[in-house]
């Protein structure tokens, strides 16, 4: 054991019943930090779990995907109807899955609603998020179907060639199954929501949702920008990257000037916050008070850049969750991206607070 986590199993030993916001008080740490601890204490042995711990009115809530990512990147440039030597592998992916993911990997712990079933696929799904102490008992299940599955083809400089998706087992977190969560939802400190949803679904989560859990949307691709546009006034925090900002503000964008332009025009139907995402050149974060420019130093080996938006947008809600200045939560959003492109895989298995920070150091030195 760390000092630290000798510190908080000592406290839990005291006082068994103690929440995470009070041990993180006694330590003067703050309660994501804690529940790293804990998490790593549980994975040590030393505590056979951390429910009695956790502040049921302190989670983040992801609804949507979470299927199997498969990987082949080509080691030659793509030709068509070419059979390509290719570097291929799999791992558990879906944009919501992948958000929480990342979010529970630093804070300990996160809660998703999904679909799945018990074929391989499934069972896999739900190992991973057992390993990461993802909450999926609220998920629901169906047997005897096929679970999601994302196809992606990359080519040789690791940029996207093209991709396949099935997802139609998410079609069954319809209108009714929502309702049934309505206590769950209500009760989230943030709900991420996934635009692949059906629109009856969507409309009921805001309905749920309103004026008592902020909504964060990772609007995907360009197709499903249309789907989230009419409800926009109902959001928090989107994530946008250009040419999704000018989709969903129906305005030209070429420079940094029409970037911010554009989303002052969100802003403006009831949007709360924006947060578009430049790839390498950083992000641009607007509200009704700030414009905000962050870039953190680019990075130079990008293994795998597919999971960067995700972990951008949930080291972002980590920032958030913990009450951190905007430009702290900002950053550590982007470190969160720069560990995420160091990976083979969608998600970092390394992603932690200890590695974000070592990743803002490493920005300060240079």
């Amino acid at each position: 054991m760390t000092d630290k986590e000798k510190q908080v199993l000592e406290i839990i030993k005291n006082n068994p019943t103690i929440d995470q916001a009070q041990i993180g008080k006694l330590l003067n740490i703050s309660r994501g930090t804690v529940a790293v601890h804990v998490s790593s204490l549980i994975k040590k042995g030393y505590l056979l779990g951390k429910g009695y711990l956790l502040n049921n009115d302190d989670y983040v809530l992801a609804i949507g995907a979470c299927n199997v990512d498969i990987y082949g990147k080509s080691k030659i440039k793509i030709k068509t109807h070419y059979d390509h030597p290719a570097l291929i592998n799999s791992s558990i992916g879906g944009v919501s899955r992948n958000i929480i993911c990342n979010y529970a990997l630093l804070s300990g712990n996160g809660k998703l609603i999904t679909a799945y079933s018990d074929d391989t696929y499934g069972k896999m799904m739900i190992d991973d998020c057992i390993k990461n102490n993802i909450d999926i008992n609220d998920s629901l299940f169906i047997p005897n179907k096929s679970s999601g599955v994302f196809m992606q083809v990359m080519d040789e400089n690791n940029d996207m060639y093209l991709a396949l998706c099935d997802m139609s087992l998410l079609e069954n977190l319809n209108e009714k199954f929502i309702r049934e969560k309505r206590n769950v939802i209500e009760n989230a400190r943030i709900v991420i929501l996934d635009p692949s949803l059906n629109d009856e679904t969507i409309k009921e989560i805001i309905k749920i949702c309103k004026d008592k859990t902020p909504i964060y949307v990772d609007p995907i691709s360009d197709n499903y920008v249309l789907k989230i546009k009419p409800y926009i006034s109902n959001f928090e925090l989107i994530k946008p990257n250009k040419t999704e900002l000018e989709s969903l503000s129906g305005m030209r964008v070429n420079n940094d000037d029409d970037i911010i332009q554009a989303g002052k025009s969100l802003i403006s139907k009831g949007l709360k916050k924006v947060v578009v995402s430049l790839a390498n050149k950083g992000i641009i974060y607007m509200d009704d008070t700030n414009v905000v420019f962050r870039k953190l130093k680019e990075e130079k080996h990008v293994i795998n850049a597919s999971g960067a938006g995700d972990a951008l947008m949930a080291g972002i809600i980590y920032g958030f969750m913990n009450e951190f200045e905007l430009n702290k939560t900002l950053d550590y959003g982007l470190a969160c991206g720069i560990a995420a492109i160091r990976s083979e895989n969608t998600i970092n298995k390394e992603m932690s607070i200890e590695l974000i920070e070592e990743i803002l150091k490493e920005n300060k030195r240079k």
